[in-house]
């Protein structure tokens, strides 16, 4: 017999209005939650496990502090994490993509491999966690002795539309997951050289937020507490897929000179910088504003909520000379020119914070400014929202900085940032002997993973041993492939 109180909608209202729940905004209703519901609950570990991760996060904040961990590829390092006093685990889809994929080849991280791959390996860490802990009571050790750590996944950007990313969801709370997060990116077209100026694309703002709401849904479907976390690539990105959403318009680029052909036709990596050098790329509100002073502020009301096309008809209108063009400077793949920064990231994780628990825009390598602005800009928004920073390196090798480097997880802590976690960490501690690397993350923070790890990987450099090196080197296959696909023809 079904369960009358876990298909009622004043139940799950009841649950909605949880310390956990109570912010969500949700776009959708309790009756349709309810109708999507299976007849029986299921009963899920990570249910326990997500709640664990939240109270975490609560402590941190509360005492302005930041939880630090780093990537775990295996049972044993999720162990060794756990006997060295790591409190949360981190699953990274790239680092996944490097021991577990279905061809059984790693790769650099796309985004290209199937959506059960991290999953799959969840499930792998949390199952050794529980075997752990039984051992510990068989051996009568005390079962306290090693904790369940939480765990936080990658999930990318869902690996397909809403019912493949709904599906993905699920396997993800099967799991035993605590947490994981999704983002604003298309899957396998990164450029990790950045040539012809391009490194990130991503989707626009409602499709990302379709995504969130999708991911949200399916988490309410199955009663699910865990954390879900919004990342935005807008902060590094230089191209969307779309112009469609009118909150996208502020970093739409578009030529501010006509040129005889489009930037298509532009050869090579300096023709292509010289392409955009002389379009004179710009936002369509900062070209009229340069070229029509005495009539933004009409153009400005009149163009409220519009998305480009729809406010270059009016600009045009108001002055039928001018000109800006945004379809000119689009990619072969139709991808357009986008302005990212801490200003677009600031835009999606305020719209983001809605649907999510945790909002993050991903670094490329740490910047005290950009984390004050986006911190800010989150914060005034949405007081009190937890946030999220991750470190992949970029400091100087000699010492020089190392001084800034200890306090970076108290600056963040003071700038509401409740989690800091070293996405490939883990491997590179693993390739240096884990106990000691681990130890060295965990005691002495960054600057213990800096000193004790990164520093020493660096000198395997030279005969490709180091792990970091390896990681990098595959970022450059997957371009040289992409150089020798070309155009298709």
């Amino acid at each position: 017999m079904a369960s009358e109180y876990w298909l009622a909608p004043s139940s799950i209202e009841q649950w909605w209005s949880s310390p956990s729940q109570k912010d969500i905004k949700r776009p959708y209703s309790t009756d349709t939650v309810a109708s999507l519901r299976d007849v029986f609950p299921e009963n899920h570990h990570s249910n326990a496990m997500a709640l664990k991760l939240r109270n975490i996060f609560e402590k941190v904040q509360n005492d302005k502090l930041v939880n630090l961990t780093t990537s775990v590829i295996d049972p044993v390092t999720a162990q060794v994490m756990a006997e060295v006093g790591f409190e949360t685990l981190y699953v990274s889809g790239g680092m996944s993509a490097n021991t577990d994929t279905a061809t059984d080849d790693p790769g650099p991280d796309l985004a290209d491999y199937t959506y059960d791959t991290v999953p799959k390996k969840v499930t792998t860490i949390y199952r050794s966690q529980l075997l752990h802990s039984r051992t510990a009571r068989v051996n009568g050790t005390g079962k306290h002795d090693l904790p369940l750590l939480p765990i936080i996944a990658d999930a990318d950007s869902g690996h397909g539309q809403h019912t493949a990313i709904m599906k993905l969801v699920k396997l993800f709370v099967q799991s035993g997951v605590s947490g994981f997060h999704l983002d604003d990116l298309v899957s396998g077209v990164k450029r990790h050289d950045g040539k012809d100026g391009l490194s990130s694309v991503i989707v626009p703002s409602n499709e990302y937020l379709k995504r969130l709401v999708a991911a949200k849904l399916q988490l309410d479907i199955m009663g699910s507490e865990v954390v879900l976390i919004a990342r935005t690539d807008a902060e590094t990105a230089t191209h969307i897929t779309s112009t469609i959403d009118h909150r996208d318009r502020p970093f739409i680029l578009g030529a501010t000179v006509e040129l005889p052909h489009h930037y298509i036709h532009a050869e090579g990596n300096s023709g292509k910088d010289e392409w955009k050098r002389e379009a004179k790329l710009s936002t369509l509100d900062e070209a009229f504003k340069n070229s029509n002073p005495d009539l933004y502020d009409n153009f400005s009301n009149q163009t409220k909520d519009l998305n480009v096309s729809e406010a270059l008809s009016a600009a045009r209108k108001l002055d039928p000379s001018f000109y800006w063009n945004y379809e000119s400077p689009r990619t072969s793949e139709g991808w357009y020119a986008y302005k990212g920064g801490v200003e677009a990231a600031i835009s999606r994780a305020t719209f983001a914070a809605n649907i999510s628990d945790m909002v993050w825009a991903c670094a490329h390598f740490y910047n005290s400014d950009v984390a004050e602005r986006f911190s800010k800009g989150v914060q005034n928004v949405h007081p009190g929202k937890w946030m999220a920073y991750n470190i992949t390196g970029g400091f100087p090798q000699d010492g020089s900085a190392d001084n800034e480097i200890k306090t970076i997880p108290s600056k963040l802590a003071s700038l509401g940032y409740v989690w800091l976690f070293l996405p490939i960490g883990g491997l590179t501690a693993v390739g240096l002997g884990s106990k000691l690397a681990m130890r060295a993350i965990k005691d002495e923070g960054l600057y213990g993973y800096l000193s004790q790890v990164s520093r020493p990987a660096a000198a395997h450099h030279a005969d490709g041993t180091s792990p970091e090196w390896w990681w990098k080197i595959m970022g450059k296959l997957a371009d040289d492939a992409a150089d020798a696909i070309g155009q298709g023809s």
